[in-house]
């Protein structure tokens, strides 16, 4: 049997655009609203009395009290049929942590929550890729499968209401999702952060959590004049309109900043919206203010990005490509020996050992080396970049590596291009890169490759070392 608790309309209720609002019920979540210490007691008592009359007890020891705002000038005690409830900093209701108190940003109500997501979202992540111990390397496709189901409801739970206007709590969450697919990838720590999406097709949870929020406020519209949420929607516009600082008016610093060409209508067409329709094609602004992102972000890095920007995925049959700037790319599939598919990602996404990326790490032997002096180890006249070690160096190793990969690829491929010294590498390498029948061969080819150089101490100048002095 279901109770439905109704309590009689008080002074001390509030009020959403006309609606009164005394309690909130949610399943076994019961929330008592009131303005004041003296008007909860009486809500209180009377929802004691209720329930005492419908034969159910109330356990005091599960109760709590929290308060926003200002602290009252005395410190009430309240109780439950003569048992005192304690006062918290800290409460939860349906699984979103609030803090009591009083905060410059609204953002800091909600810092349990961000902290609390994010370690279940990682206590997640850890039980996923634990899969590993037991059957090898997780594939990507399984492994997104699984991030999707276990994981990313973690990172994406209240995110209609808890609105990302703090960037600090955002990347708690973000952090989670960006770690466990560098997991999958194979990518270490110091990758770069967009690699994550560019080769996994997996949203950036910024933009996924800001669409969600704006297909509620969707939602929201749906509803009539009548509902409580819809009363809700219509206090915090209100409320907007007056310099105050409501949900909506989160909702449109978030879009602000990750979705600058959209912009929700104004104020009183909201308030007068019968449904939907008036919001426009919101899904696809925020699909091309990701895209822009992801472009953006690329061309940030372009030191260690330029191959991603040039590479493209062929089709499936492999007999035309195309430009993306994030899918699950083919090549990931089609390379059936794991070792060799992490190299690939690594030397495309810039994350490989090769001199200039691995001098920029810091290191206290040396002074920061300029990208000129970050020479090859084995020829020492050139910088060491992935379009040098694979197509350039003249070591006698890596030639004969070479010769043997070109003769596999033409054997393979009789309509390749063919590879001359005068062409442009970085162009080539891309090319190869987005070659279907070749991903096999050419992850085989990097991973020699990228094994020969990191068997080798990489070189750095001496003007760029510091002395060390010798024990005694």
């Amino acid at each position: 049997m279901r109770v439905t608790y109704q309590m009689s309309s008080m002074q001390d209720d509030i009020v959403l655009a006309g609606a009164i609002i005394s309690h909130l019920e949610q399943a076994d979540d019961l929330l008592i609203l009131a303005l004041s210490p003296k008007g909860l007691q009486q809500k209180m008592d009377l929802f004691y009395t209720y329930y005492g009359n419908n034969f159910l007890i109330i356990n005091a020891i599960k109760l709590v009290i929290g308060y926003h705002g200002p602290p009252p000038l005395w410190n009430p005690k309240f109780y439950f049929n003569g048992v005192e409830v304690e006062i918290v900093d800290e409460y939860t209701y349906v699984g979103m942590g609030f803090r009591c108190g009083v905060f410059r940003v609204f953002s800091s109500v909600f810092q349990n929550y961000y902290t609390a997501k994010s370690k279940k979202g990682l206590t997640a992540s850890h039980a996923v890729l634990h899969i590993e111990s037991m059957i090898g390397t997780l594939p990507l496709l399984e492994g997104t499968i699984l991030y999707m189901g276990c994981i990313d409801p973690q990172l994406i739970y209240g995110c209609e209401v808890a609105l990302d206007t703090s960037e600090a709590l955002l990347a708690n969450l973000i952090a989670v999702q960006k770690s466990f697919f560098r997991r999958l990838l194979g990518l270490s720590k110091t990758a770069i952060v967009v690699a994550t999406y560019t080769e996994t097709g997996i949203i950036p949870l910024q933009f996924r959590r800001l669409e969600l929020a704006l297909r509620f406020l969707s939602y929201l519209l749906g509803h009539p004049a009548s509902t409580y949420v819809r009363a809700a929607l219509e206090e915090s516009l209100i409320l907007d309109s007056q310099g105050k600082k409501p949900w909506i008016g989160d909702l449109k610093n978030v879009i602000a900043k990750w979705c600058p060409d959209f912009s929700l209508p104004l104020t009183d067409a909201l308030l007068n919206a019968t449904d939907s329709t008036i919001m426009g094609n919101f899904k696809e602004c925020c699909e091309k203010a990701m895209h822009a992102w992801i472009d953006s972000e690329l061309t940030r890095v372009v030191s260690r990005t330029y191959i991603l920007k040039l590479r493209k995925e062929p089709s499936t049959n492999g007999t035309c490509m195309s430009y993306k700037d994030m899918c699950a790319w083919s090549y990931i599939s089609d390379i059936a020996n794991v070792k060799h598919q992490k190299a690939f990602t690594k030397l495309i996404t810039g994350d490989h050992p090769l001199a200039v990326v691995r001098l920029t790490w810091p290191d206290n032997h040396q002074t920061k080396i300029p990208h000129h002096d970050r020479l090859c180890c084995f020829c020492k006249t050139a910088v060491e970049t992935p379009e040098h070690a694979m197509l350039q160096c003249m070591d006698n190793t890596l030639q004969i590596r070479r010769d043997e990969f070109f003769r596999e690829f033409y054997a393979l491929h009789t309509n390749a291009i063919r590879f001359t010294p005068e062409m442009d590498c970085i162009y080539y390498l891309a090319y190869l890169a987005s070659t279907k029948v070749s991903f096999s061969i050419l992850a085989k080819w990097i991973f020699d490759d990228l094994t020969i150089y990191d068997n080798v101490t990489v070189f750095v100048p001496e003007q760029y070392r510091h002395s060390v002095a010798p024990w005694i």
